[in-house]
């Protein structure tokens, strides 16, 4: 169920709607099967690490971490010749009513919008979105 859902579930999901017991909740914790990401979220044990990374400090990847992810930028480049985006820090999405995590990055890039949040996948937003992010934040040099 866990993979149907991109990886990445809340704890009500998974019991709702894999009709997982506790017990059985317990045990995919224990030996492995569920890592759990953030308070109420679980991922799937084999969740890339950056998406991982990114929903620890709060929700999907966004602009170029995401551009990363999908194999569309190479880690750590910046998205066009000479711009002076940051090619470390991690960039991810949060809705407006959204949270960082507590102990996210100190360098997270955080891009605020709930539309661009519901883009793509619970990993990342979608690419045509990240493609804009991406050159807003360039040209701002900070998030949205």
């Amino acid at each position: 169920m866990i993979r149907r859902l991109g990886g990445i579930a809340s704890r009500r999901e998974l019991l709702r709607l894999s009709h997982l017991t506790e017990t059985d909740f317990w045990f995919a914790l224990h030996y492995g099967r569920l890592d759990r990401i953030r308070q109420g979220w679980y991922a799937s044990s084999d969740l890339p690490a950056d998406a991982r990374a990114a929903w620890f400090a709060g929700g999907p990847l966004a602009c170029v971490s995401a551009l990363a992810h999908y194999g569309m930028l190479e880690p750590g480049e910046p998205g066009e010749p000479g711009e002076p985006a940051d090619q470390q820090a991690l960039h991810i999405c949060l809705p407006a009513d959204g949270h960082i995590g507590r102990d996210a990055p100190d360098d997270l890039v955080v891009h605020w919008s709930t539309a661009d949040h519901s883009s793509g996948s619970r990993r990342a937003v979608s690419p045509a979105v990240a493609l804009r992010q991406a050159r807003a934040c360039a040209h701002r040099g900070t998030a949205m």
